[in-house]
């Protein structure tokens, strides 16, 4: 008779080969501490749906990106003059760090679960860049278009 004690649980077969693999959460945090909310809410959200999650964690992710950009521009222009000097990076910074910190809260067990069926992590070194260069300068833009 055979046993099934000895039958792994999690197996490769389970995680599906037809999509993306995701981007670690913990390395969120470059591209949201140097490029702002929005890279982050952006890298974040492709990340959610690359980790299959369900709306209730997209929606925090998506709702504290923009609630954070909202409270960057807003700051921004009415503390700092819409000028990106030191003080108004570092605000900026922060609200990044922010977002992450809700997608890292979100997505890390999902992550960890694919990572124990034995999924190696994606590179985020060229959409990190990418994104907070990219969708940093429109974060930049939105902020001198509200001054």
């Amino acid at each position: 008779m055979a046993d099934d004690l000895f039958t792994p649980t999690i197996t490769p077969a389970a995680y599906a080969a037809d999509r993306r693999p995701p981007w670690r959460p913990g390395s969120l945090v470059y591209p949201a501490v140097f490029g702002g909310a929005l890279p982050a809410t952006v890298l974040a959200l492709v990340n959610a749906r690359r980790l299959r999650l369900s709306t209730g964690p997209i929606l925090a992710v998506a709702g504290t990106g923009v609630a954070a950009l909202v409270a960057r521009a807003l700051v921004t222009v009415a503390l700092f003059d819409g000028h990106a000097s030191g003080p108004a990076r570092l605000v900026g910074a922060l609200c990044g760090a922010l977002v992450w910190g809700v997608a890292n809260l979100t997505q890390k067990s999902a992550f960890r679960t694919w990572e124990m069926r034995g999924g190696e992590p994606a590179s985020l070194v060229r959409a990190g860049i990418a994104a907070a260069l990219g969708l940093g300068l429109v974060e930049a833009l939105l902020i001198v278009a509200l001054r």
